[in-house]
């Protein structure tokens, strides 16, 4: 800042300063830009202490490239800006902050419910607005790191196989975050380079996908304006994006593959914190029993012997239209808390139909059910690759259709639901029709019929589309290979 002498960090000529000190303002801001390849941090601190019994008082900031981060906690600069007074402080303090998040610099704010750059008395405390849920999650996370008695152990209830499978699924939810996001899962939670991701910074991230979207609806006249808002977008959840120019220009979000993925990796991220606990701890210590609760869902193995299981093997492998070699490895039964109490059980014509999802995608479903598409529901548009019955909730009767929806593990195994479903009185389509957000009156659902020898219609397969998730329960989950 122009006009205010800076120091280094921890020069022997700098003014003295106590190593004991409050901060009582304080932000991390980011930004990343597309069109200039620029992702950048900075974090800047009032910072408030006595020495020789007087009040002392300087500025601190941190600043640097983002990526750096990663592969050293301490990169980056840092500086002292030093003041005779509160008020001259805070004045510094907010010239700082108008510059950086000015049009001219772009800069953001972050919401953090856990910092890790900045001074280190700064580092793994809140920065930013915090939402009511990271709120209450920081005091959860306080209790269970208090003063409590230590529970008496109990033997685990919850079957082996069910055990590995459940953290089978964390792994994979995990690897596939890591791997898209810039983040690590640790005993604090989804920690970024700059600290601890909360939910309201991962709606924020929503908001922005929706305003990029609204543009793409547009069409490409606004491209300019969506790379700048796909760089706000990494700029509120850091991904790993690259540093060649090839690999930013890939970065800049303006398809319909690009909105599914990062709203599915918003969800992903939503689910990954929704099921961490109480305590935080569930997705780094990686306790089979811990994540079984998390999940909130009562899964119980059909053992292989048990009539049941041949009764759903037999299902799914009798169902197959097409060709497809799928193994059954394991069948577990599912009951979701709350499902069953509001499955409308007053509509007839239910069937038990087949739900297929990568496999990145089940702890999310199995702890929070089948969501509506959310790009469609949220953003009020008509899809033009995907839903060819509009904004519902699709199921289907061949097991090989739905198995086509899975995607493989690292052991090889994919996870497919069955699930019953209340589809009443169908409506029959032999033709797309985007744009359908509930069935047309007197209907309870929506049928794309398949084409066949004597039947002329646009779908390859049959498709079953229910609007009211009620109409829905998740009964089976079967894990196969292909």
């Amino acid at each position: 800042m122009a006009g205010v002498k800076s120091w280094k960090f921890g020069d022997a000529g700098a003014p003295a300063f106590p190593d004991d000190f409050e901060i009582p303002r304080k932000a991390v801001l980011q930004v990343t830009d597309i069109k200039t390849n620029h992702n950048k941090y900075y974090a800047i601190e009032v910072h408030q202490g006595t020495l020789n019994s007087k009040p002392v008082y300087r500025v601190f900031t941190h600043y640097g490239r983002t990526d750096d981060l990663e592969k050293n906690p301490e990169a980056g600069q840092k500086e002292c800006r030093y003041a005779s007074t509160l008020g001259e402080a805070q004045a510094i303090y907010d010239g700082i902050y108008r510059e950086k998040t000015s049009s001219a610099k772009g800069y953001k704010e972050l919401s953090l419910a856990s910092s890790k750059i900045g001074s280190q008395k700064a580092r793994g405390t809140s920065a930013g607005e915090i939402d009511a849920k990271t709120v209450k999650r920081l005091a959860e996370q306080k209790v269970a790191r208090g003063e409590l008695p230590a529970a008496t152990v109990k033997a685990s209830t919850v079957h082996p196989t069910v055990q590995q499978m459940v953290q089978y699924i964390y792994a994979e939810a995990t690897n596939a975050l890591t791997t898209a996001v810039n983040v690590k899962i640790t005993a604090n939670g989804i920690e970024t380079p700059l600290g601890i991701l909360t939910v309201g910074q991962i709606e924020k991230g929503e908001s922005i996908l929706q305003d990029i979207y609204k543009l793409f609806q547009q069409g490409s006249k606004n491209r300019s304006k969506m790379i700048d808002l796909s760089g706000d977008f990494y700029t509120t959840i850091p991904h790993r994006i690259g540093r060649t120019r090839a690999a930013i220009d890939e970065a800049v979000i303006d398809t319909m593959e690009d909105f599914q993925s990062k709203q599915e990796t918003l969800q992903l991220m939503k689910d990954m914190l929704q099921v961490n606990g109480d305590g935080g701890s569930v997705l780094f210590e990686s306790k089979a029993d811990e994540q079984y609760d998390a999940l909130k869902c009562t899964i119980d193995f059909v053992d292989h012997k048990h009539p049941t299981f041949s009764e759903i093997e037999q299902f799914v492998l009798k169902s197959r239209v097409k060709t497809a070699n799928l193994k059954i490895k394991n069948i577990y039964t599912l009951r979701r808390a709350g499902e069953h109490e509001v499955f409308t059980n007053h509509i007839d014509n239910q069937r038990l139909l087949f739900h297929g999802s990568r496999i990145k995608n089940w702890v999310g479903i199995l702890s929070r059910g089948i969501l509506m598409p959310k790009i469609v529901v949220s953003m009020g548009v008509n899809r033009t690759d995907a839903g060819w019955l509009g904004s519902g909730i699709y199921f289907g009767d061949a097991s090989c259709t739905s198995a086509f929806y899975t995607s493989p593990g690292k052991s090889g195994t994919r996870f497919m639901a069955l699930a019953r479903v209340a589809l009443g009185k169908m409506k029959p389509y032999h033709k797309i029709t985007y744009g359908i957000s509930e069935p047309p009156a007197g209907f309870h659902s929506c049928h794309g019929v398949r084409s066949k020898p004597g039947v002329d219609s646009q779908f390859s397969d049959d498709e079953y589309v229910i609007y009211d998730s009620r109409q829905q329960r998740l009964d089976y989950l079967v894990e196969f290979s292909m």
